[in-house]
């Protein structure tokens, strides 16, 4: 965990990274700590507080994604049976004091609007800070201390939370989430054995979320065929007509390419059409017996300077190893990144372009 959680927050984040649209929505889970309640009623003298159990959480959630900003509804079930209570002072119908064990459970039902926003991650972990505000019923169940029933009433109260959440895509479309919340309402007024007493939630979780994104992935777009530039034939031989002239020495036949590698969004995998590609400037290295071949990464303006050069050697370095791989010797292949300074196709900033996510494969005597 130590590993994944410091180059999280340590990283910078690129908007080459985060910089998708989409609606999102999924289902979560967790272990949920219910803090201790004082209960007090000055004008009884009624003075406890309770203690609860570990329980558990459900809940729904669907939301926005807009670059680092995430936006979503949530349904939410919590719930915690009470182990003990402890009685300072009994108030009108007299508890016995101190600790004893205690029954029942307390349910809080919640709807919250909740906001979440990107402060860290890489290419596989992103780091997300939210907060949220709404309602939440809060239901005391047979709250007993033996044969006594001291609370047994529900009310609704404005609600608060507070959450921090790692983000994983795991392919397909499908997130999975793993994060920590401090969930809390405000005092409701709740009827007990002893009159109507302030009664407020306060829950510590750890949860887990398996969500699903819809729309999110941008449209493939085939890529294009390399550019081979055609061999000149050579200069024909003019013949004097009185002295024959020598002839010229024929120039060296230009070397096909260069060969265009292109990339997904923010990707250095090699696909299929960029393996093809690969595959054909091998071939003409061993046929042309060059001396080097040349990768040199390249990347769209969506996302900041200093990633995109981290991306565009990425993808220099995939090529070098797609080469190798066939059959390509490592000490004649040269790479470089020039990140988005050498556009194919000029844009403005913060543009995505396919033409732009590419490597250029060279071929060198």
């Amino acid at each position: 965990m130590r590993k994944i959680l410091i180059p999280l927050l340590l990283g910078t984040v690129s908007t080459a990274a985060i910089a998708d649209d989409h609606l999102y929505g999924g289902f979560e889970g967790g272990i949920t700590g219910a803090n201790d309640t004082h209960v007090e009623r000055t004008t009884t003298g009624l003075n406890f507080e309770d203690d609860k159990n570990l329980g558990g959480m459900l809940g729904l959630y669907f939301g926005k994604a807009m670059g680092r900003l995430r936006l979503e509804g949530e349904f939410a079930v919590r719930k915690n049976s009470f182990d003990s209570i402890d009685v300072e002072s009994g108030g009108a119908y007299p508890l016995p004091l101190g600790e004893r064990g205690a029954s029942g459970n307390i349910k809080s039902t919640s709807l919250m609007a909740n906001a979440w926003y990107q402060i860290g991650g890489d290419d596989k972990w992103k780091l997300f800070a939210g907060a949220g505000f709404g309602l939440a019923n809060i239901d005391v169940n047979n709250f007993r201390n033996g044969p006594r029933t001291i609370m047994n009433d529900s009310e609704w109260s404005p609600a608060g939370q507070v959450m921090i959440q790692m983000l994983h895509e795991i392919g397909g479309g499908m997130e999975l989430g793993i994060g920590a919340r401090h969930f809390r309402t405000f005092d409701n007024a709740l009827d007990s054995y002893d009159g109507t007493v302030g009664y407020a939630v306060r829950n510590n979780e750890a949860f887990i979320r398996l969500g699903w994104k819809f729309g999110a992935d941008e449209p493939k777009r085939p890529a294009p065929e390399p550019v081979v530039r055609p061999e000149p034939q050579p200069e024909p031989v003019v013949t004097a007509p009185v002295q024959e002239e020598p002839k010229p020495e024929p120039k060296p036949v230009p070397l096909p390419g260069p060969f265009m590698v292109f990339f997904d969004f923010d990707k250095s995998t090699i696909t299929p059409d960029a393996a093809r590609i690969i595959r054909e400037a091998a071939k003409a290295f061993k046929e042309h017996k060059v001396v080097r071949l040349v990768a040199t990464g390249h990347a769209d303006r969506a996302g900041s300077d200093a990633y995109n050069m981290r991306l565009s050697q990425r993808r220099a370095d995939a090529v070098k190893a797609a080469l190798i791989a066939e059959g390509v010797d490592a000490d004649v292949i040269d790479t470089g990144a020039k990140g988005e300074s050498d556009p194919l196709v000029a844009t403005g900033d913060g543009v995505r372009e396919p033409q732009n996510r590419r490597a250029e494969i060279v071929l060198k005597r």
